[in-house]
């Protein structure tokens, strides 16, 4: 998958001041930091950037065009408001293409409407996101879980997934952990109680 690109600019004044200033203005401040090198202080438009994360998440790689050089970057923690949920500032980690990083990916489930309109279950996820180390260029940016053919008392397990056996990542959350699983509906369980004691009442009354 490629990486998103963003566009970003070198900023040389810092302060609290002088970012509320960035903010009126449209722009986003953000940092970028690298294993022996200085932070740079930058800014971002901040539509671009809400495109970037609406569409891509708060985590995974991204590249930064800054004066035309393109910089890869793991997109490391986003600050928003906690009111207004606006974001306040973004840090970026510079990645080295021979070096590994630990990462958060989320998972996202597919087929979830699926399994539900034929089940009439409930798929409930249990586990939003896996901490990982690997090359940069092996960072996903999200990982994919089908539910389509969930039974009920059904679970799918990180253990189950290819990537717990894949030799280019190493998975820190335990393996054993559940991800998703297919549970009955409030609904269709009140309707099963509902028949049960029918049920019973015909019966003692045949038996009789």
């Amino acid at each position: 998958m490629v990486a998103p690109k963003l566009k970003a600019e070198v900023r040389n004044n810092a302060g609290r001041r002088n970012c509320n200033k960035l903010r009126a203005s449209g722009y986003v401040p953000g940092v970028i930091y690298g294993h022996g090198e200085d932070t740079k202080a930058i800014k971002l438009d901040k539509q671009e950037l809400n495109k970037i994360l609406s569409k891509h998440g708060s985590t995974g790689t991204i590249e930064l065009e800054i004066a035309s050089e393109l910089v890869p970057v793991l997109i490391k923690e986003v600050q928003r408001d906690p009111i207004k949920d606006f974001v306040l500032h973004a840090d970026f980690q510079k990645l080295s293409a021979d070096k590994k990083v630990r990462v958060r990916i989320p998972i996202a489930i597919q087929g979830r409407e699926l399994v539900e309109t034929r089940t009439s279950g409930v798929v409930e996820q249990q586990l939003m996101e896996v901490e990982l180390q690997c090359l940069p260029r092996y960072i996903p940016q999200y990982i994919t879980v089908d539910a389509s053919n969930l039974e009920f008392g059904d679970i799918i397990k990180l253990s189950d997934l290819d990537i717990a056996k894949d030799e280019n990542y190493e998975i820190f959350t335990e393996l054993d952990e559940v991800i998703v699983s297919l549970t009955a509906s409030s609904k269709h369980e009140e309707v099963e109680e509902k028949e049960v004691p029918i049920y019973e009442s015909e019966k003692s009354i045949l038996d009789d």
